[in-house]
Parts: structure tokens; C-alpha cells; sequence
């Protein structure tokens, strides 16, 4: 026996909801570790019928902060995975969260409900080898985002296609210099794109049209050869001056590479994009060490698509693969021969020998691939996936989407968020604005109760939120709370040292509960509360347990939540002139707290 709850079945019982649902407000007055636990004992009814809804089709998950999206969405990936555990295990489920934290606060959830067939991965980090984490200016983040940049994509890969129209100079070794005219180039360069593959792919087809070009200028020159075509054509690749040129000419690209040149040089930008905004495009230029930002990510997927693979390794791959197998059956064949040898001298009451051909005694030596689906499928870009689960699902972009769909082609996807915490800019943001032309049959589910934060700092919350959208709902609260926020306002100069006393004080107050603690503060603010993390790292150590202090910013928040949490609101203009974006991330930072919020604002910040 672990707990009891007395729990009021009937009607003329209910009181108020602490007695409707004993086990439920337990479980929210509980205190929060560094990981989120599984709500199985306490799922209620309109998440349980989303939890179980249909594998097909796009299901977008609208609800406030605090109505368990994320716990509905992991509780239906173990869902999904158990009753389609035939399709869903060998293809795997793919879920996204905003950041790095944020995965690993949910990592625990699936494997206590016993499922592993699932790849978690940010934006940043959707490519496999690749982990992005600078970001863009909000203008450029949102320009990269947009599906129109696909076309620019395109020709920015077609620009390393022959890229230039004049004539070439070719000096092969021993030989006189032989003049390939812009009118061959671009025959050839025709000839690379035939059947519309990807770039990559197009090499052989382009060096073949490029050497089927030379020999006829060497015949033209010299007179036909009394060689075979195809030792011509070998001569002739692998002549140096010849390989340079198909270099040049037609370079295997790398899709990292290509978006770096993209940002990188301004003549590709501006032939890639020529009527650009000044100010966006002094956005977009960077130097090229400059590193990948989470919202290139998607664009070096839809590269990744142009360019392909490049053949050659493949090719060359199988040739020794195909010699490989050649050595292993010729041995094989030797043992074979040694135990018939053996077999051959036994006495009759000898057990026979079980002879099997030499190719299947080969097969049984090679190594297999003992990964699981998942550990596969997270190493492998072009991995199809049997659903794709979306947190903070307000934030992705066209492009993001775009990729998402490339990786799960039947769109059987599950998107939760909120509309009102989008944060990526001052723009209204609509579910059918995201999805209607990608993913056009998509539905909507809403979960409108509020389990993690008490309803007299969802108040507070809402009326933030509502100094931008007027008519946005307030989630009805499970629980009203029993402490009410406190507001400590002081002069702009102490707001670091203000906020790192209320973090101490925090710290004091869930200590006995061993509660977690998060402190939500502007990046440049969070210098100041160094010590105090320091204080509670050593402290944690010392003892052998988890540190309870988390620190960072309304962005980096999103989907967690603490026992208590301090903000820190620095300077602000006049309301008016405050953005939308700033005002929504101060409605995320006020509504991650499950017991206490101290507000720490600067003295000319809002009221």
C-alpha cells in the first residue's frame, strides 16, 4: 500500500475538486523532479479520448498552458505503439520537442510505459549529424521558413551546374589543347539533368555526356582511334585535366555546404533571392564559419533532396562488397572441402556430416545489423516513419512541416500546441495557416482544464496575455492554489540582485518538499544568479541528489514546469510599444509554476 484516496461516487457527494478527484490533486500537489513522470492513474476523460483516437490523419492538440499536451501526446505515442505495435515497432515513432532540455525532461515517460520504438530529436537536430543550435534574427528565421524559398533552393543546386557559359580550355596530358565551346557545355550540362535526378546523382550521366564530347573532338582532331570506345573513355577519365573539369564543372556538393555558400556569398544570395529587403538581407549574410541555425535545418533536408547522395561510394562500395563475398564462398568452399575430406575417412558408424552449399555457409558469417528499429532510424535521414508526434507544434515552420511530412509521407501526425505561446514572431499565428495547404485534411482536438497551474496565477497570466489578444479563454483551473503570486518591483539596477534573492528564497521555501525551482529571465540577466547556482550545485553534490534550481530563458521554458518559479521582467517601453512576442513569452514564464510564481520586475517595466 502506497496511497488511498477516498473518492465521492455519488452525484450528491461532489463537493469541491478536491474531493471529485483525490487521487488527480495529489497527484498535481505533488512535487516536480527533472522528469516528467507518466499520468496513467490520473488521465482524465477529454485526454483519454485523444489519447486513443485514430492512427490516420493529422491531429492537431489545441490547449493552454498546464492541460497536459505533452503528457497526452507521449501517453499516445505508448498508445499508438501498442495497438499497432506491427506496423509502429519496425517503422518507428518520431517525436519532436522545441530544445535539448525539453527531451531530456519527457525521456522517461515511454520507457516507464515500456516502449522504446521512438526517436526523439529537436528542430535543431532533425538531420542526423547535425546539432543546430544558434538562431536568426525573427526575420530571417521567418523568411527561411517559408515554402517559397524552395524554388530559390533549386536553382541555387542548379548554379554549380556548369556554371558558367563560356567556353572551356582542356590540356590533357601530352596532347594539344582542345576548346570545349559554351554551346557543348550546355549540351552536356542537358544531358546531366536528363530524367530530372538529383545532383549527385546526375555525375556519371554528366561524365559520360562530357567524355562522349571529347572523343569526338579527339576524332575530330586526330581521326577515329583503333581503340575500343570504352578504353578510350577510361583514358580519357582518368586523365587529371579531365577530372578537374568534371570538378568543376559538375562538383559533388554537400547540402551543409551549400546552404553555408548560400548565406555566405552574396552574389549566390542575391541571384538566389534578387529583390530582397536591405535590412533581411544584411539578416541572412554571415561569414561561413558562422554556425547552422536551427532554422537552417530544414533547408539543408530540402538540399539534402536536390543534391542526393553521392553514387560513386555506393558503386565503389559494391564492387568490393562483390569481391568480398567472392573470398568469403571461395574459403567456405575450403572448409567445406577439408570436413568432406574428414568425413570421407570416418568409419561408417560416424555421424554423417550436414553439407551445406558454400554461399549459404558464407551468409551465416555475416555480421548483421543487431540495431533496433530506432537506433537505425535516428542514424538514417531518409527513415519513413509510422507517426510523428509535434510539441510546441505553434512553432514550426512551413519548411519544418515540409521536412516533418518528407519523413512521414502519410501525414499521420500529431501536433499539440497552443496558438496563443506562439513566440516566433509578431504575427498572428492560425493552425489552418500552418496546415491547410500541406496537410489539408488535418483535425482539431482541445483540452481546456489546467492542471498544472493554480487559477489565482493563470489569473494573473491571462490578463498579460490579454493586453494583446483581448478575447484569448482562460483554462479552467483544477485548483485554485494556496499561495497567491507575489509581485516585487525594484529599480532596474538591482533586478539581478532581486531576482537572485527571490531564487534563494524559493529554494528555502520548497526545500522540505525538495521541490524544483525555475528561474525565467532575458539571457543577459542570467550572469547574476551565478552564484546562487553554484551554491545549490555544490549543494546538490554534497548530498547525492539532482540539482532543484533550473535557469533560462521564456524560450527555453517552454513545456517545463517547476514547484516554483521566479521571472525576472527587466525595462519594458509603454505597453503599447512592447511587441507581441515579448508579452506571449511573459505569459509562458508566468504559467510554468504547479505552486508558487514570484514576479520580479524592474520599475519601469509593466504594471
Amino acid at each position: 500500500m502506497t496511497a488511498a484516496y477516498d473518492e465521492a461516487l455519488r452525484v450528491d457527494e461532489l463537493g469541491d475538486a478536491d474531493s471529485r478527484d483525490g487521487a488527480l490533486m495529489a497527484a498535481l500537489d505533488r512535487p516536480r523532479t527533472q522528469h516528467m513522470g507518466d499520468i496513467v492513474g490520473t488521465i482524465q476523460r477529454e485526454q483519454d479520448a485523444i489519447i486513443r483516437g485514430a492512427l490516420a490523419g493529422t491531429l492537431v492538440v489545441q490547449g493552454g498552458p498546464g492541460t497536459g499536451k505533452t503528457a497526452v501526446a507521449l501517453h499516445r505515442a505508448a498508445y499508438l505503439l501498442y495497438e499497432h505495435r506491427n506496423r509502429l515497432a519496425k517503422s518507428v515513432v518520431l517525436i519532436v520537442g522545441p530544445n535539448a532540455r525539453f527531451l531530456d525532461y519527457i525521456s522517461q515517460v515511454l520507457p516507464s510505459l515500456g516502449e522504446d520504438s521512438a526517436v526523439l530529436v529537436t528542430p535543431g537536430t532533425l538531420v542526423p549529424g547535425i546539432r543546430a543550435t544558434a538562431t536568426d534574427a525573427p526575420a530571417a528565421a521567418e523568411f527561411k521558413g517559408r515554402l517559397d524559398i524552395v524554388p530559390a533552393l533549386k536553382q541555387a543546386v542548379r548554379a554549380y551546374e556548369v556554371p558558367s557559359e563560356g567556353a572551356r580550355v582542356l590540356h590533357p596530358a601530352g596532347m594539344k589543347p582542345l576548346t570545349l565551346d559554351a554551346a557543348l557545355l550546355r549540351r552536356v550540362r542537358t544531358r546531366g539533368r536528363a530524367g530530372g535526378v538529383a545532383h549527385n546523382r546526375g555525375r556519371p550521366q554528366f561524365e559520360k555526356a562530357l567524355l562522349t564530347e571529347i572523343l569526338r573532338l579527339e576524332d575530330a582532331e586526330h581521326g577515329e582511334s583503333s581503340m575500343e570506345d570504352w578504353e578510350r573513355r577510361a583514358d580519357w577519365a582518368e586523365d587529371p585535366a579531365v577530372q578537374e573539369l568534371f570538378d568543376e564543372l559538375w562538383p559533388i556538393l554537400d547540402a551543409v555546404e551549400v546552404v553555408r555558400d548560400l548565406f555566405a556569398d552574396p552574389q549566390r544570395l542575391d541571384r538566389a533571392f534578387p529583390r530582397l529587403d536591405p535590412a533581411l538581407r544584411a539578416n541572412l549574410l554571415r561569414s561561413r564559419e558562422h554556425p547552422l541555425t536551427v532554422a537552417d535545418v530544414p533547408l539543408v533536408d530540402e538540399v539534402a533532396e536536390l543534391v542526393g547522395e553521392d553514387p560513386r561510394p555506393s558503386a565503389a562500395s559494391r564492387a568490393r562488397a562483390q569481391a568480398d563475398r567472392l573470398t568469403d564462398v571461395a574459403y567456405a568452399q575450403h572448409v567445406l572441402d577439408m570436413v568432406g575430406d574428414v568425413d570421407a575417412h570416418e568409419d561408417d558408424e560416424a555421424a554423417p556430416v550436414s553439407i551445406v552449399a558454400a554461399e549459404v555457409l558464407a551468409d551465416r558469417q555475416v555480421l548483421g545489423d543487431d540495431r533496433t528499429p530506432a537506433e537505425r532510424a535516428m542514424h538514417d535521414r531518409e527513415w519513413v516513419y509510422g507517426h510523428v508526434i509535434v510539441d510546441e507544434a505553434q512553432e514550426t515552420s512551413p519548411m519544418l512541416l515540409r521536412a516533418l511530412i518528407r519523413r512521414c509521407p502519410t501525414r499521420s501526425m500529431t501536433l499539440v500546441g497552443d496558438e496563443h505561446q506562439y513566440t516566433s514572431t509578431d504575427a498572428p499565428f492560425t493552425w489552418a495557416g500552418l496546415l491547410d495547404e500541406q496537410a489539408p485534411r488535418w483535425r482539431r482536438e482541445d483540452l481546456t482544464v489546467n492542471y498544472r497551474t493554480p487559477g489565482r496565477i493563470l489569473r494573473l497570466a491571462t490578463g498579460v496575455l490579454r493586453r494583446v489578444e483581448p478575447d484569448a479563454p482562460e483554462p479552467a483551473s483544477a485548483r485554485d492554489g494556496e499561495h497567491e503570486p507575489k509581485v516585487v518591483r525594484v529599480a532596474p539596477a538591482e533586478l539581478g540582485e532581486a531576482t537572485a534573492r527571490a531564487t534563494t528564497e524559493a529554494l528555502a521555501d520548497t526545500a522540505e518538499a525538495a521541490g524544483t525551482v525555475g528561474v525565467i529571465a532575458p539571457l543577459a540577466l542570467l550572469g547574476s544568479l551565478r552564484e546562487v547556482r553554484a551554491s545549490e550545485a555544490a549543494r546538490a553534490a554534497s548530498e547525492g541528489v539532482e540539482e532543484r534550481l533550473w535557469v533560462g530563458t521564456p524560450d527555453e521554458a517552454k513545456g517545463l514546469e517547476f514547484d516554483a518559479v521566479v521571472v525576472a521582467v527587466p525595462p519594458l517601453p509603454a505597453p503599447h510599444a512592447v511587441s507581441q512576442a515579448t508579452w506571449k513569452r511573459l505569459y509562458v514564464a508566468l504559467t510554468r509554476p504547479t505552486q508558487r510564481l514570484t514576479v520580479v520586475e524592474a520599475v519601469d517595466a509593466i504594471g
